[in-house]
């Protein structure tokens, strides 16, 4: 039996839609719609336009509708995580939701850390402690306009408000819920001690649903005839990482991985959360997966390139010309720490990065090439940091590497891996969280049984590409000048 499924996956800087079919044995996929998303900004600050990004689903519903001979027979969506939106009584949305590089995020972990202490923060959710998560979003808007969540309703993170308006249906699914720092992963609940904290009623929060769950059918204007009428919307891992780990091929427990996009997740698979000492001092996170947790760090990952292009001219330097040029480049001329402050946001990326070599003692980067050969290195390096912390924390063995996602065709990137951490790199799908997303869907749509069964399809019908690690020692002793320059980096 062939059945036909539709994956619309929202990154921070494209969407796109993908139609999967199935015949029980082969998953294929094309790619039938792709739109930019990017924060826009109003009176200085940083929103999502999500009223759009409604728009270009439903574009991506039409355009299926004429595709598709018989049924499609599921929809399923990610994003983003920690993002949200507010809605009153009347169901109106008080605002269009906020960026998480809106800058009114800055002091928030400072300012709570006064209310509440944040290992105490870290013990009650698992989850790395970053100004960008929803309990310091929160917080910050209940410092600034408490008037808006007093008249909040319905707090509904990105996904839930999509999902809402393809259905009517409010809930949120586990592993965006996991995100937020708002739920407590030993309680499988939300936490109610920092929902007090962040100035919000618990009645506004949505019931959480397992991954992989059928919500019911598209609103009726948006069924119509023919190949929609019949359309199920189901909520994959709608955090468009734990769809992308979902998609990587392996098999056994001894691998990590790195999904890479705007962010670098890297990580590993566990059954339950990690929290202990450890976890807490390095800032690893446990968020959710469709089975079992995902114990991670989040890095600032092609961002940084992102930054770079927009400063250069976009269309003057694409990717593939930048990464040549960075092949042909002398190699560690200089090392940045990829999660500093400076990088986060800044109106000029190659003078931040000219910034942070400046006080850390090293020699600027006179040319494109050096820099992006520099942040492609200082990614890996920071690889290997966040993949020894892991390590240490749960005593688990690694052994293989396997890459996701934008950086998978990147093969400077995906050999410097392997050669700072010493470990074999496969780089699996270009698209993964679209892959992975579809699996989802199918495993909602009982055409598979589990993950296991999901990824045993995919290693039989792909062949990941290998590299293997070289220049140990050369590698081995520049790491440690890595280590030295980001213990400099205190006065930026």
């Amino acid at each position: 039996m062939l059945t036909t499924h539709l994956a619309i996956d929202f990154g921070a800087e494209s969407g796109r839609a993908v139609l999967g079919t199935f015949n029980g044995r082969v998953l294929q996929h094309e790619e039938i719609h792709r739109f930019p998303t990017g924060i826009i900004t109003i009176e200085g600050r940083n929103h999502w336009d999500i009223l759009r990004f409604f728009e270009e689903i439903k574009s991506a519903i039409q355009k299926t509708g004429k595709i598709v001979n018989g049924r499609l027979n599921t929809i399923g969506i990610d994003t983003w995580g920690v993002d949200y939106a507010l809605f009153d009584r009347d169901g109106n949305m008080s605002t269009l939701p906020f960026s998480y590089r809106d800058s009114r995020t800055q002091n928030a972990m400072a300012e709570l850390a006064t209310e509440l202490e944040l290992r105490k923060v870290y013990d009650l959710t698992g989850i790395q402690l970053l100004p960008v998560n929803t309990l310091f979003q929160l917080y910050s808007e209940k410092r600034s306009t408490p008037e808006t969540l007093l008249k909040a309703s319905d707090l509904l993170f990105i996904p839930d408000v999509l999902y809402f308006y393809l259905t009517g249906i409010k809930v949120t699914e586990f592993t965006f819920a996991t995100t937020s720092q708002l739920f407590n992963p030993i309680k499988m609940d939300w936490e109610d001690e920092l929902l007090h904290l962040a100035g919000i009623n618990r009645t506004i929060m949505q019931n959480v649903i397992l991954p992989c769950t059928t919500l019911g059918y598209l609103n009726k204007d948006l069924r119509g005839t023919g190949s929609l009428s019949e359309t199920l919307v189901v909520a994959p891992a709608t955090h468009d990482t734990a769809s992308a780990i979902a998609a990587i091929p392996a098999e056994g427990n001894d691998w990590a991985f790195i999904s890479t996009g705007t962010w670098a997740l890297v990580g590993v698979e566990v059954k339950k959360p990690v929290i202990n000492d450890l976890t807490y001092r390095y800032n690893i996170t446990n968020e959710g997966g469709i089975e079992g947790f995902r114990l991670l760090k989040n890095m600032m990952g092609l961002w940084l390139l992102q930054g770079c292009r927009k400063a250069w001219g976009e269309n003057t330097y694409p990717y593939e010309r930048l990464l040549y040029m960075a092949e042909e480049s002398p190699p560690f001329r200089f090392f940045i720490n990829p999660d500093h402050n400076v990088f986060f946001n800044p109106d000029d990326m190659p003078a931040a990065i000219e910034l942070y070599c400046r006080v850390t003692g090293q020699q600027q980067p006179k040319s494109k090439a050096v820099i992006v050969r520099g942040i492609i290195e200082s990614l890996a390096f920071k690889t290997r940091m966040i993949l020894d912390q892991i390590s240490e924390a749960t005593s688990k063995k690694i052994n293989r590497i396997y890459l996701t996602g934008g950086g998978v065709h990147n093969k400077l990137l995906c050999q410097s891996i392997s050669n700072a951490t010493g470990l074999p790199v496969f780089s699996t799908f270009t698209e993964s969280t679209a892959i992975g997303n579809l699996m989802g869907q199918l495993i909602a749509n009982g055409r598979l049984k589990n993950l296991s069964e999901a990824r045993a399809l995919l290693r039989y019908h792909s062949k990941p590409c290998e590299y293997q690690p070289a220049q140990l020692f050369k590698y081995a002793n520049v790491y440690d000048k890595f280590k030295e320059v980001i213990s400099k980096e205190s006065n930026i």
